[in-house]
């Protein structure tokens, strides 16, 4: 392989000739001597065959070419920089926990695990609440970061949509909603009803929805996660409502819309606004790279 007419302490040295405009001020930057940089960019002249600076009075000032080099050195440096500061990252990655509160399996776990593909040395820690739980670890500073659907906007808050919501319902396949293409919730008032408790966004979408229309219904059971509704309704025990993209398990169910609930809810990434942590920024911007 043909040696190369530079090395990269020359390029180094020239292009802090450039930024600190005389050899003074680089030699106290580089923390090396003048007589370094004026012997490093005398050899870096000789072996590239063209003059690099020339004397004008008192002053040493930079050729056309020199220019045109010192704008390719420059890059040099700012990849240097950048690899810098992905060192530093994954350093800071390494010792870091991230705190990340959920209220259903997806879209939150899919995110995570392809974060920690990124960063597998991150450890993270998920913490399952209902809407009202998980939300209120986030403004407490308990987790990091949250991953739910309709999410009050606050200027304490930054947000990042991840996902679309729908609220459906959900029966068992041997139910005779299963091959509804929807149902309306005046048809629940004579069906065996499954609701969540109290601090579930979901629930509080139906009860909204129940009240305009003047509906009341008697739930025959209450459950306090997500997830049990989805039991429950595999059981066949009855008629519960979820968030359309929000189950891992695909089968033992069948969603159904709803003629009063037509409105897709984004599902959002949210922290405080003004906590200042690497990986949260991180974990936001690969929603970015991936999308």
């Amino acid at each position: 392989m043909m040696k190369k007419p530079y090395t990269y302490n020359q390029l180094n040295i020239l292009n802090s000739v450039l930024e600190e405009g005389n050899y003074t001020q680089a030699a106290k930057h580089l923390g090396v001597s003048q007589s370094a940089i004026s012997q490093a960019l005398s050899t870096l002249e000789n072996n590239l065959g063209f003059k690099l600076f020339v004397q004008r009075g008192r002053d040493l000032v930079p050729t056309d070419y020199c220019l045109e080099l010192g704008s390719l050195t420059s890059k040099i440096r700012a990849v240097e920089d950048d690899l810098e500061c992905l060192i530093q990252r994954s350093k800071v990655f390494e010792a870091a926990i991230l705190k990340v509160g959920l209220c259903n399996p997806l879209p939150g776990t899919e995110i995570i695990r392809q974060f920690s593909r990124r960063y597998p040395k991150l450890q993270t820690e998920i913490y399952f609440g209902n809407f009202h739980e998980t939300f209120s670890r986030v403004v407490n500073g308990q987790v990091d970061v949250g991953i739910l659907a309709n999410v009050p906007r606050s200027d304490k808050l930054q947000l990042k949509k991840c996902a679309t919501q729908r609220l459906v319902a959900l029966c068992s396949p041997k139910h005779p909603f299963a091959s509804r293409e929807s149902i309306s919730l005046t048809e629940l008032a004579t069906e065996t009803v499954i609701f969540r408790t109290h601090g579930s966004t979901t629930q509080k979408l139906i009860n909204e929805a129940l009240a305009k229309i003047n509906l009341e219904i008697t739930p025959t059971y209450i459950v306090n996660t997500q997830e049990s509704v989805y039991d429950a309704v595999y059981q066949n025990l009855g008629v519960g409502f979820a968030w359309s993209e929000s189950a891992i398990r695909k089968g033992g169910f069948v969603k159904v819309p709803i003629a009063e609930l037509p409105s897709d809810y984004d599902e959002v990434i949210f922290s405080l606004k003004n906590v200042n942590n690497l990986v949260v920024t991180a974990l936001m911007n690969s929603l970015d790279a991936s999308g």
